[in-house]
This record gives structure tokens, sequence and C-alpha cells, in this order.
């Protein structure tokens, strides 16, 4: 069998695209809004917010950095690895948020490092419950 370049592959000339791509969120930045820790801060009158995760192996302390219907942000001190599946706890006010997640990005910083998490199937109550907590936000504070 003869091995091919890439100078053998044919050019898609003539190639149209009949349809035009549309981001599937609202305002064509983030499916969903995300609430600062200032945000979060407010409406609960704490400056941090302790998120305990857990994996298969290990056990991680952080806090809470932003908050959305997606997922959430984190600082922590130990680094986690890109798409591993999390237990994620978290308690705003009266109510306990226990979730499944998957780390999406991590980065360094000054303190330690900053992970993205996306919530996997996230119930429909809790969603439903950061959803109003987006809304007492607008209706409090303002866009």
């Amino acid at each position: 069998m003869e091995r091919k370049g890439w100078s053998d592959i044919p050019t898609l000339e003539g190639l149209e695209m009949d349809w035009d791509y549309c981001p599937d969120c609202r305002d064509g930045k983030r499916l969903h809004k995300r609430l600062s820790k200032l945000d979060v801060s407010h409406l609960y009158g704490t400056d941090r917010v302790d998120v305990k995760m857990a994996s298969v192996a290990a056990t991680y302390d952080a806090t809470l950095r932003d908050l959305s219907e997606g997922g959430l942000g984190v600082r922590l001190h130990k680094p986690l690895d890109e798409f591993q599946n999390l237990k994620v706890g978290l308690v705003l006010g009266d109510t306990k948020i226990i979730a499944s997640a998957q780390v999406r990005h991590v980065r360094s910083s000054k303190t330690g490092y900053i992970a993205g998490l996306q919530f996997i199937n996230l119930e429909p109550s809790i969603r439903k419950f950061i959803a109003g907590m987006y809304t007492s936000k607008v209706l409090r504070h303002g866009l």
C-alpha cells in the first residue's frame, strides 16, 4: 500500500454551506449567564463560598469563582485533569448543592489554579434554584 501525502487529497472547491451557523446560545456569547463571586456574596452576605470536590482518587477543597446553570468556576491549590469527572458540593444560604461535573479547563494562577467545571445531568430543582439566583441579582442590582 502506497502512502499518500496531503497534496494527494483533492481540494474542496465549490463546497458551499446551505445554512448559516448560529451558536446555540441566547446572546452569541454564553449559553448561561454567570453569577460572579461578588454577585453571590451580595446575595448571601458572605465573602467566600467553599466548594468540596471528590474524584475516584482524591478530594479537593476549593472556593467558588463563578456559577451558572451550566457549571462553575473554582480556585484551588491542586491541579485537576481536564475531562476528569467529579462530585461537587457547596452551600448557598440554606441550600446544599451536590452535583456531578466534568473539568473542562484548568489554568495556573498566582495563588494556585483556576478550573472551569461543567455540570453533568444537573437536577432540574438545582437548575431552577441557580436561575432564580440570577433573577434575584437582576431584580436587586440590575444587569
